[in-house]
């Protein structure tokens, strides 16, 4: 379904269609805000698969891996494959509370892996991103972990070159912080704190050194690490961001210079907005609803052609749904576009579990792919705007598994045909599959 809160135009009934498009008009209330009058029509959006090609290759992974990348780390212009597996989460007092192993692929070829020995993390690891921290030629390793007792919430691994790389751990202290989440029944936490789930490296500060900026999720809060020269990252710097942080993206909102973010808040069903001061300090200037239950995943990009940046969120729960903020500017985001996946708000359908964006039809237009887990799919959403947002449709193409559910996405060219081709990380089977850009 997709629902707006702009004028629309030229949208009519038709075979094939994903569901409503709602048109909701208002004024704006000094006391409550917006309020909306809703008024439905139909959205005609042919489904069909043309975007993609599912390989039958396959590469089997440890238990339960959370999160991929495919970038060149040795130079030969060939993608390497990088994966964090969490395993199974487990008592925080054990020894050993989840898996503390990152999987790692050289590639030989296009869609030719060779596993190379695991890397080591901290237990329950995340997310898994790329940037050169020290300087040297080839781009290293930084992951986020959730569960991570032993001071190890973020771990750096250096690539020393030759396949091998050195790992150096990095702690939040956490003495005198907020646990916010789940106990168990003798009022015990059942995770650890700060629960980190998301991370992004950029040069924050302007020193010419990149920081990592994370979610902590476990206790409600943005944890800054600013980049050092001679130990990497210096010591965590915390601020407090209610409702349970779960991803973020950088941008820049007001046009400053500065990079500004925007995070989920898992807990309360909202969007919070932050002010970078290009100093390191972010400052929250905004919050609203994300129309839907349990925003997850957060990506931005200009999804109508206008030069401002967008807001894309996708929910896990049973709304089935992403939704595009469209930016005005200077923090503004008055108007909204929803794309619902499910037909029933009721039952989880779909539960999407991650999110990506690009131009995959090679249109010029920013289009998204889902991880939807319940329905063993991904599900590809092609931008049909043509850069009008009062016109916008996204052609939905699914591509089905029968063994494994989907749980986490990357783009890359892994067969080496300049094409955008999907990783795809398949629990259940523990394994990676590939959709390929035709």
């Amino acid at each position: 379904m997709l629902t707006t809160r702009t004028a629309v135009s030229g949208f009519r009934a038709g075979k094939g269609a994903m569901g409503f498009l709602e048109r909701r008009s208002g004024t704006f209330n000094a006391l409550h805000g917006w309020v909306w009058a809703t008024l439905v029509l139909a959205a005609a959006i042919p489904a069909a698969a043309d975007i993609f090609v599912k390989d039958s290759k396959r590469i089997r992974l440890g238990p339960n891996a959370m999160s991929l990348i495919g970038v060149d780390l040795n130079g030969d212009g060939l993608p390497e494959i990088v994966t964090t597996e969490r395993g199974r989460l487990s008592d925080p007092n054990r020894e050993s509370p989840a898996q503390d192993q990152i999987s790692f692929f050289v590639a030989e070829g296009p869609l030719k892996y060779v596993a190379q020995p695991q890397l080591t993390s901290g237990f329950g690891s995340y997310k898994v991103v790329v940037a050169n921290i020290d300087a040297l030629k080839a781009p290293d390793l930084i992951v986020c972990s959730f569960l991570a007792t032993k001071n190890r919430d973020i771990t750096l691994l250096r690539n020393l070159g030759e396949n091998h790389f050195e790992p150096t751990h990095f702690a939040v202290d956490d003495n005198n912080l907020r646990y916010t989440k789940m106990r168990d029944g003798d009022n015990y936490p059942v995770y650890t704190k700060p629960g980190i789930t998301s991370l992004v490296v950029e040069d924050f500060n302007g020193d010419g050194f990149r920081d990592v900026l994370a979610t902590g999720w476990s206790s409600d809060v943005l944890v800054f690490f600013p980049g050092a020269a001679e130990t990497y990252f210096g010591e965590a710097v915390l601020t407090r961001a209610e409702g349970g942080p779960r991803d973020l993206s950088v941008a820049d909102f007001d046009g400053d210079g500065h990079a500004d973010i925007v995070m989920t808040m898992y807990s309360s069903n909202e969007i919070t907005l932050w002010r970078g001061d290009g100093k390191g300090a972010f400052v929250e200037v905004d919050r609203f609803s994300s129309r839907g239950k349990l925003p997850h995943k957060v990506v931005t990009a200009d999804f109508d052609q206008d030069g401002l940046i967008d807001i894309a969120v996708s929910h896990r729960h049973a709304d089935d749904s992403i939704v595009i903020f469209y930016g005005s500017g200077k923090f503004a985001f008055p108007d909204s576009v929803e794309i619902r996946l499910g037909n029933d708000r009721g039952l989880i359908e779909y539960e999407i579990q991650d999110m990506v964006a690009g131009d995959f039809d090679q249109d010029g237009d920013v289009d998204l792919a889902v991880a939807c887990y319940a329905a063993n799919k991904v599900v590809v959403l092609a931008n049909q705007g043509n850069g009008k947002r009062s016109s916008e449709l996204f052609r939905k193409e699914s591509y089905s598994f029968k063994n494994g559910k989907p749980r986490a996405l990357c783009v890359s060219d892994f067969n080496g045909d300049d094409k955008p081709d999907l990783g795809v990380i398949l629990w259940e089977t523990d394994s990676i599959a590939f959709l390929l850009g035709k």
